[in-house]
């Protein structure tokens, strides 16, 4: 149709770059807090190692205990066995801090090279028995539903164990989406999810949608203005700087990835690396670029990690940056187009078909 002075043409709009913060509670298996939720583990050593991280009237054993708060106890041996167990009980954060001090002193005790023997051995007899695991049981550490999943799909155990490792938001889409019109969908199911870990992900949008985040209170949404963006590390507030207008140092506007400096070293370990200045998000001519700001951690742009001396790398739409354990998902068009999309998903409507998202 006519288009009004001053108007352009719709496909002349400028493009324009709109973004969405995915923080590490949408994406890690049981959110920021499954660190705190109640875990049992059980850890194999030799009689010698046992007696060494016990100590002498028990006082290793209570020293682990106290520093990392988990009650740790004895096992029973089993017929025939020959080493000792131990159970350890507490949050999951507790317990692998706990493993990681009885390592250290299993060292101490026996020596490195007994300890790195001894650790072969056991290894091998935990490899025995995930060989007769089931898909179901190696599921376990994945997302609610995920061993529903692989028992319905015949999944075998190694896959089993390498869907639970991917990330909560792909676990859950997956649950939803996977359903083949053949019958045996186990074999399929590494097919899909290699369809999903392409570039661009633009399911990401799709999912944020159906798990209730699409314009929800977690993952926030913001347009990146002309002069680009600065993502980074939360400033600490000083009571003056509330303001949401805040500016970088290049006059760019601010993207702030929160970091709970309460957790101490634990932060690291669920939000990731990430620096005040971290990546710049910027637009030269037509198009919108990704530039690493440092230069040892780097910056994950559509699974290639990049450094500030690669310069900018060209984003597109459905574009996923990685930022510490953040994800910066990528939306390109026309704002009007941008619009109309998320009204559809708002809808009900289906924008790509399953995993073949292009």
């Amino acid at each position: 149709g006519a288009v009004a002075a001053g108007e352009e043409p719709r496909d002349r709009q400028r493009l324009s770059l709109q973004v969405t913060v995915i923080p590490p509670e949408v994406l890690i298996v049981g959110g920021v807090d499954g660190a705190n939720l109640p875990c049992v583990e059980e850890v194999e050593m030799s009689v010698k190692a046992m007696a060494g991280v016990i100590g002498k009237g028990g006082a290793s054993i209570q020293e682990i205990e106290k520093r990392s708060g988990v009650k740790a106890s004895t096992l029973e041996s089993k017929e025939g066995e020959h080493t000792k167990r131990l159970q350890l009980q507490g949050t999951k954060a507790q317990v692998q801090d706990a493993k990681q001090m009885l390592e250290q002193k299993v060292v101490l005790v026996i020596g490195e090279k007994a300890a790195e023997k001894m650790r072969k051995h056991i290894n091998g007899k935990i490899l025995e028995g995930k060989r007769t695991e089931s898909g179901a049981d190696a599921a376990k550490g994945g997302v609610n539903g995920l061993s529903e999943f692989c028992k319905k799909w015949a999944v075998k155990a190694v896959m089993a164990r390498k869907l639970a490792k991917m990330d909560a938001m792909l676990q859950r889409y997956m649950i939803r989406h996977f359903n083949p019109t053949k019958a045996k969908g186990g074999n399929l199911i590494k097919g899909y999810t290699a369809a999903l870990m392409k570039q661009p992900q633009k399911w990401r949008l799709e999912a944020l949608y159906e798990d209730g985040e699409l314009d929800g209170e977690v993952c926030e949404t913001s347009s990146v203005g002309e002069s680009g963006a600065m993502v980074g590390r939360q400033r600490p507030v000083d009571g003056e700087t509330e303001d949401a207008g805040a500016t970088g140092p290049g006059g760019e506007q601010l993207i702030e990835l929160e970091v709970d400096e309460k957790l101490g070293e634990r932060a690291a370990r669920i939000y990731g690396d990430v620096q005040p200045q971290h990546c710049r998000l910027l637009r030269m001519g037509r198009d919108f670029y990704a530039w690493a700001q440092e230069t040892t951690i780097g910056t994950v742009v559509d699974g290639q990690k990049v450094r500030q001396h690669d310069g900018p790398v060209p984003i597109r739409d459905g574009s996923v940056v990685g930022v510490g354990k953040y994800l910066i998902y990528c939306e390109i068009g026309t704002p009007d187009a941008l619009q109309l999309r998320r009204k559809r998903l708002l809808r009900g409507e289906r924008l790509w078909g399953g995993a073949a998202a292009g």
